[in-house]
This record gives C-alpha cells, structure tokens and sequence, in this order.
C-alpha cells in the first residue's frame, strides 16, 4: 500500500539572503563608541577617510546600489586595511550581486581579522556552499555554530553535507536538533526518511509523524500513512491517509490508500503482511520515490 513520497529531500536548502540593514545598526553602534569622548570642536571619526567612505558605502546598500557599496568599502579598505567593518560590507554587497569569489573573500577577511564574528563566519559558510566549497563552508559553519548555536544554521549545514553524500556527518546534526526537539520540519522529514532506508520503522514513524504535526502536509502524512501500513497499524494509517487526502497535492493517491486500507480491515486478519504493505520494494532497501 502506498510509496514514500517524494518531496521531502535531504537536499531542501533553508532560505538565506543578506541581513538587510544590520550593516547600518553596526556601524553606527561601532562608530559611536569609537567617537566617545570627543569634543564638539575636534573632529569626528566620521570624518576621517576610512570612516567617511564607510559611512558613504553604507548609504549606498541602503539604496541598494551595490556596485558603489562595493567600490566605497574597497576604497574604506585601502585606507584602513584592518577595517573589519568594511570587508564584511564588502562581503554583503558581493552577495547581493551573486558575486561569491569576492563575498567569500570579503568574509574571509572579516573572519580572519574577528574570529569571533558569528556574522562573518556564517556568511562566508554561504558564500563558500554557493561556490561548492564544502568542506571550507562546513568549518565556516561550525565556527559560527561554535559561537551562537542556532537551528536553522545547523540544519543548513546537515542538508549541505547530505547533498555531498556525507551522510554519517549530516546525520550527527540532524540528531542533535532532533534531541532539542527542533521546530523545523524539515529536519524529522530527513531522519523519517533516513530511518525508512535503514528499515528503522518505528523510528521512520516517530520522525515522520513529528514533522507532520509540526506541518500539516498532505505529503507529511501520506509518508506516515505508509510507514504505519508496514508497521501493520492500519487504523493508524488508516488515519494518516485520511488527513492526506484533505490536501489537494495527495487528495488522489491518498483516497486510494485509504480505500485498500479500509478493505484491508474488513478482513479475517489483523492487517497486510509489513513485507506486502510496498510492492517493489524490500525492507532495508530504499523506497523508490513518487511525486503527487
């Protein structure tokens, strides 16, 4: 009865673009601290050259003219080689370009010259996966973590590494998020999956079923559906199937589910053989894939 859909991929990436105006939050904070103490007559460190073209660059992000952003920050650079506010804006306008030699460049270097820059580490990991870098954007990316734990970060970096097929590293961060009970779907759809292939059933409809309570996906639950049928719990498929068929992408397949199901039911025994519940498929194998 039923096959694994196939619209919850390991390889999914979690939306990422640059953060908007925190360059300008930044830059007035770092500015404003560095000008303590100054007297209205002296002048500001606004006016100082690596400061005023900053602060232009700055400007220029915020009309989202990216090329003078990039331009003003190189020029913030030259005279202030160590200018780590200006080699991350750098960075950010190289992204907003697409420009991801120059962004992992610029990041690099703010990285190089703040290790403890969670923003710089985070952003040259994307720069480097935009680039296929994988192992640069994975140390990128646990530098960051090592610095602020956050799940949508380490999912991130879970499904960059099974797209390599580096699976056993993908899967300690999958476990992790999965100990804290992550809220991202995502993450229980991929072990669900990961598990199915490993002939782990019960744990397959742990993770299935979390990912279709924190979602509710018709994709979500016909995956429940099926692993509960070869787990012989047909009520509980018998369930899952019918929340499916609610949505219109597996309204069809899951009508049908729950018709062989129900059939199922009426007869003398408990249910269908776990090793008939899927023809085509054998357990410890994987499941072939169909999109509704």
């Amino acid at each position: 009865m039923g096959h694994l859909t196939g619209s919850l991929r390991a390889e999914r990436p979690l939306s990422r673009r640059p953060l908007g105006h925190r360059w300008t939050a930044i830059g007035l904070a770092f500015c404003a601290i560095a000008g303590a103490g100054t007297t209205v007559a002296a002048q500001g460190i606004w006016d100082d050259p690596a400061f005023a073209l900053y602060r232009q660059a700055v400007e220029a992000m915020d009309r989202k003219d990216y090329a003078k952003a990039s331009e003003l920050s190189g020029q913030a650079i030259a005279q202030q080689p160590t200018h780590v506010l200006a080699h991350y804006l750098r960075g950010q306008a190289a992204m907003f370009q697409s420009r991801w030699d120059e962004a992992a460049a610029a990041f690099g270097k703010a990285a190089e010259l703040y290790p403890g820059s969670f923003a710089a580490q985070r952003d040259l990991g994307g720069a480097n996966e935009q680039l296929n870098r994988v192992d640069d954007a994975a140390r990128a990316y646990e530098a960051a973590l090592a610095l602020r734990d956050q799940d949508d970060l380490r999912a991130r970096l879970a499904f960059m590494l099974l797209k390599a097929g580096q699976q056993p590293r993908a899967l300690t961060h999958l476990q992790a998020l999965a100990d804290r009970d992550t809220k991202t779907p995502e993450v229980w759809s991929t072990l669900g999956r990961l598990a199915y292939e490993k002939n782990d059933l019960p744990g397959a409809e742990k993770a299935f079923t979390r990912a279709a309570t924190l979602r509710d996906d018709g994709r979500a639950w016909f995956n429940v559906g099926v692993v509960r049928t070869r787990l012989n719990d047909l009520p509980g498929a018998l369930q899952a199937y019918e929340k499916a068929a609610q949505h219109s992408e597996t309204r069809e397949p899951a009508q049908k589910e729950v018709a062989k199901v129900r059939e199922a039911m009426k007869g003398p025994s408990t249910g269908t053989a776990p090793d008939r519940a899927m023809p085509g498929s054998t357990p410890g194998q994987p499941v072939p894939t169909r999109r509704y």
